[in-house]
């Protein structure tokens, strides 16, 4: 590894908001939030404690960081390993550093390091809070360097900073050197680091990330992502109802029984059926798909049968059919509510006798191959009309799966949401693409008639009208900002305060959760004991 290749988005893992730097927790600060805790120590400690406080933070800082790079990666040299701690600053946000001097003698331990840091973030938190510095006060990024290199070399390297943007500088300006090449300059600076129980602290914490390592590994696999081209369906389920229906998925895969997937338009029934199809034993056989409603009769069962040369005009040779082409795997008839009766006796034949006979032939054919149905329409209602077998109902309901829409679990909207935004991104070349965070009320508040795909094409055009690749809601669809205004102030998440918004998402969980507290509280984050004092909060006193 070269410090230069090392690059963020590789480093830090996100999941479930748990950002860490490969098993080390990590936290996003502000550094107004910072500057005025530097003003509260400097007015509460005084400038040499509160110095001492900083540099010890910077110095455990910094000796974790290399903890981290010599646990991770393998490096070329001490001197690349080094440089890699100032790579850090700057992907951290740190500062923008620059290695202007670097000599290094493995034999005697001599260093001597100079380094500038360009837009010091701790020297803006000076600037900021507290006011121009008459010295230099950068003591975070002072210690960071001293107990990264200290680290990385086992002896006391320690860093004096000799300019300061704090102090009117146009830069800040850093001096490293081993502790015997400071000679008597560096001993009014000791009282600083006192290092001692830092560096016992970082080696304990190295000792613990490697024994959870695997541990981690198995955590960011629970993560959980079937895509089937640009139709994604399972994103990590987040609602009961959409769990549950991938664990009866799962379940049902392991056995050849026919299935029956209903839900609205757009849920995602052929996805499931992909999924059945690629956790089953059937895997690596094929999986033919076809739409029932979309064909005539006559060209369906030709489709799904195939035929011999001359049985009509046209047929100049044999055709296999998609019940034969799906031989071993998986075949899924969508829409099977829209066939005719004549169609259904065929397909009945089918289930019932595992075999076909193509157009034209007097003999059958045996097949093996697995069915899974789906249809938006109720099969029992057809039943009692007259148009659909209730035979052929029995033999394809062996188990049924219902994908409830969208707007019965919208937990799952936000996080299949960020989802689509990201798989656009790379479909549509934008760059950085994101969601707005003025969206989310408006696609958590939508009703989604048309479920999945209806998201998916309403990004997809926000997307393609985005400026600076950036998703706000007057680039959503008309219709549902509309729908969203009509409910007037209790459904326009711009109309209302922090505490309206954050009451009414409230009552909206707890409705979610059919009264029950317990999820309630789980499911916002927050304790049951908490939950009854914003609950107490929103009844009205008599």
């Amino acid at each position: 590894m070269r410090a230069q290749d090392l690059e963020i988005g590789e480093l830090i893992g996100i999941a479930d908001g748990n950002l860490n730097l490969h098993g080390r927790r990590l936290v996003l600060h502000s550094i107004h939030a910072f500057g005025q805790f530097r003003k509260d120590l400097l007015e509460t400690l005084g400038p040499d404690q509160a110095r001492r406080v900083f540099t010890r933070f910077g110095y455990f800082w910094g000796q974790a960081d290399a903890a981290a790079m010599q646990r991770v990666f393998q490096w070329p040299d001490r001197s690349e390993l080094i440089r890699a701690g100032f790579r850090l600053q700057t992907l951290e946000g740190i500062a923008r550093t620059r290695v202007s001097v670097l000599e290094y003698d493995e034999a005697s331990g001599r260093l001597h390091i100079e380094c500038d840091w360009h837009d010091s973030a701790e020297a803006e938190e000076h600037l900021t809070d507290v006011g121009p510095a008459a010295r230099p006060s950068c003591w975070k990024l002072v210690g960071y360097a001293s107990g990264y290199v200290s680290h990385v070399l086992n002896r006391e390297v320690y860093f004096i900073e000799r300019g300061c943007r704090g102090c009117g500088d146009s830069f800040c300006h850093a001096e490293g050197r081993d502790r015997e090449s400071w000679g008597e300059e560096i001993d009014r600076h000791l009282q600083y680091f006192e290092a001692s129980d830092i560096v016992g602290s970082v080696e304990r914490l190295t000792r613990e990330l490697k024994k959870k390592h695997s541990e981690l590994v198995r955590q960011r696999s629970h993560f959980t992502l079937l895509n089937h081209g640009d139709a994604p369906f399972f994103v990590e389920g987040r609602s009961n109802a959409l769990r549950k229906v991938i664990d009866l998925a799962d379940r049902v895969a392991q056995f050849d029984s026919s299935v029956l997937v209903t839900g609205e338009t757009g849920v995602g029934k052929e996805v499931l059926a992909r999924h059945i199809h690629s956790v089953s034993h059937r895997s690596r056989a094929p999986f033919v798909a076809v739409n029932c409603g979309a064909l005539p009769e006559s060209l369906l069962e030709s489709e799904l049968f195939g035929y011999k040369a001359g049985a009509f005009t046209g047929a100049v040779r044999d055709r296999v059919g998609l019940f034969e082409q799906a031989g071993g795997g998986t075949i899924f008839l969508d829409e099977i509510g829209d066939i005719s009766p004549a169609m259904q006796i065929k397909i009945l034949r089918v289930l019932q006798e595992k075999e076909i006979m193509r157009i034209g032939e007097s003999t059958p054919r045996s097949v093996d191959v697995r069915v899974i149905a789906a249809t938006f329409h109720d099969l029992d209602q057809l039943v009692i009309e007259g148009t659909f077998r209730d035979d052929l109902v029995y033999r394809l309901r062996v188990i049924e799966i219902e994908i409830p829409p969208l707007r019965e679990r919208r937990e799952d909207i936000l996080p299949l949401a960020r989802f689509l935004v990201e798989k656009l991104a790379n479909k549509l070349k934008l760059d950085n693409l994101r969601l707005d965070a003025t969206c989310l009320d408006y696609l958590q508040a939508y009703s989604w008639p048309g479920n999945v795909r209806e998201l998916e094409n309403a990004l997809e055009r926000a997307a393609v009208l985005s400026r600076d690749n950036v998703i706000l809601p007057e680039a959503l669809p008309p219709g549902i900002i509309a729908q969203v205004k009509a409910r007037g102030g209790e459904g326009d998440p711009l109309s209302r305060s922090l505490d309206e918004v954050s009451n009414s998402h409230i009552l909206a969980v707890l409705e979610a959760s059919n009264g029950n507290r317990a999820k309630t509280a789980r499911t916002l984050g927050i304790s049951t004991a908490t939950l009854w004092r914003k609950l107490k909060a929103l009844t009205p006193k008599s």
